[in-house]
């Protein structure tokens, strides 16, 4: 069983981290985006085949749960994040993430302080230019 998921996949498993033993149905619902009941159904397919799920027979339907535990999938996504931009080393990859959240503290004490209004500055309007062999017509 691998830990690394496409994104469709990442965003089932989310749905099924919080949901155990969902439907087709319940995973489509929980996904952040519309999706076709036939996509759903065949990733989630796919990913009991990968062994990243496991489903159980109810009725006429699948309930599925995830195989692959949330701290198994962030530690292979660390992993691999640093592997790829860090020369795997986690030191340093921990270290920017500290980087990082002093940086998002920064931001949102400058979101906090008040904006300068700025006075709106009118912008004249080029009227459009078309080709000569264009027929006015058409437009």
């Amino acid at each position: 069983m691998k830990g690394r998921l496409a994104e469709l996949e990442l965003e089932c498993m989310k749905v099924l981290w919080k949901y155990p033993g969902a439907s087709v149905a319940q995973v489509r619902a929980g996904l952040p985006r519309p999706l076709a009941y036939t996509t759903v159904m065949t990733v989630l397919d796919r990913m009991s085949a990968k062994g990243l799920v496991e489903r159980q027979k109810n009725g006429r339907a699948y309930l599925y749960t995830a195989a692959l535990d949330l701290e198994t999938a962030r530690r292979s996504a660390v992993g691999r994040l640093a592997a790829r931009f860090f020369d795997n080393d986690p030191a340093a990859l921990a270290r920017y993430a500290s980087r990082l959240r002093m940086s998002k503290d920064d931001e949102d004490e400058a979101a906090l302080a008040p904006v300068p209004r700025r006075r709106a500055r009118t912008v004249a309007r080029r009227p459009a230019v078309f080709p000569s062999h264009m027929d006015d017509s058409l437009l």
